[in-house]
């Protein structure tokens, strides 16, 4: 009767040996997943102008250097307040090609550039554009220089957020001649700086070189007066082209 019993608990542990793996396959389980939600919303911060070297760090240009004004959403925060092409002779054969007189008071460069400045803060990427239009060049006598053009360098974009090439923010610089000479108000402005759609987010610098800077005049049409115009930047919310 031992031996019986003996044999049937031996019999029962033997089973269990082969029965608990069984079991133990059947529920296994090797895959998970965890869901991961995050949400913004649009900026609500009034943007300064920053550093145009380091467009991470915001700072005063000065008073009077800045042709624009801090702003939220899409906005153009900076543009040099005037420039000054110095005194030059009248020529009646030669066109000129007038250099920007860095050194004049009325010349207000940062970081020795003329730079541009533009904020997204919109939260969209929509892209945006930046153009510049020029009233007539005037004579204090009313005067004006027929063929007058302002040439602007295409300039080197940085942006905030991140400085390195493989992480720019999209945004683009362009050269331009600005026509001082138009009478036309419906001629539109032409543009200096630009993003495309899902580009062009946070702070945009443009630092154009002032030695390509030129304020040209053709032969024979300025009298002996001072000359005198506008440039108007305006900050669209179209994509740049």
């Amino acid at each position: 009767m031992k031996k019986v019993i003996g044999s049937l608990l031996m019999s029962s542990a033997l089973l269990g040996t082969v029965v608990a793996p069984l079991v133990a396959n059947a529920d296994a389980n090797t895959t998970g997943k965890t869901n991961v939600t995050t949400t913004f919303t649009k900026s609500t911060q009034t943007v300064s102008p920053v550093d145009p070297s380091n467009p991470d760090k915001t700072t005063d240009p000065g008073d009077g250097n800045n042709g624009a004004a801090a702003g939220g959403d899409l906005s153009l925060i900076y543009v040099p307040a005037s420039l000054d092409f110095g005194t030059s002779e009248i020529d009646v054969s030669n066109d000129k090609a007038l250099d920007l007189d860095k050194t004049s008071a009325a010349t207000t460069l940062w970081e020795s550039n003329a730079v541009i400045e533009a904020s997204d803060v919109r939260g969209t990427n929509a892209g945006w554009s930046v153009t510049v239009k020029g009233d007539t060049l005037t004579g204090t006598d009313g005067a004006t220089i027929k063929g007058a053009t302002l040439t602007l360098p295409e300039g080197t974009v940085s942006n905030s957020g991140n400085q390195t090439k493989t992480n720019a923010n999209g945004a683009y610089a362009t050269a331009q001649n600005v026509d001082l000479a138009t009478t036309d108000s419906t001629v539109a402005g032409v543009q200096v700086l630009g993003a495309k759609e899902n580009n062009g987010a946070g702070v945009t610098v443009s630092n154009l070189n002032p030695d390509n800077i030129k304020l040209n005049i053709p032969a024979n049409t300025a009298k002996a007066e001072t000359y005198k115009t506008t440039l108007n930047w305006t900050m669209n919310d179209t994509p740049g082209n």
